[in-house]
């Protein structure tokens, strides 16, 4: 199958899990602050649902392919959250 997305619609992996679904379960089963465990990570769906739950993250990935796109979109996900809102200089407060 050369186009997974074709048929899927999911644009970084095959079988790409919407963080919406994975995260509630997440929060119902493992405390804040514990470690979230995907040893099938592919692209980071899991890490991202952990993260945005309080949770630490360990994925793991076979395939180079799906490494760089979990790898790729974590690093993304990190630097948003830490790039400040154009308004925190002028607004410290509010940050």
């Amino acid at each position: 199958m050369c186009c997974p997305s074709r048929y899927t619609g999911n644009t970084l992996h095959p079988t790409q899990k919407p963080v919406e679904a994975l995260q509630p379960l997440i929060e119902s089963f493992s405390a804040p602050g514990a470690i979230v465990l995907d040893p099938f990570a592919g692209s980071g769906s899991t890490c991202v649902a952990a993260y945005r739950a309080g949770r630490r993250y360990i994925g793991i990935e076979m395939l180079a392919q799906y490494h760089r796109a979990g790898t790729e979109r974590l690093a993304a996900m990190h630097r948003a959250v830490n790039t400040p809102a154009a308004n925190d200089e002028w607004l410290p407060e509010a940050a």
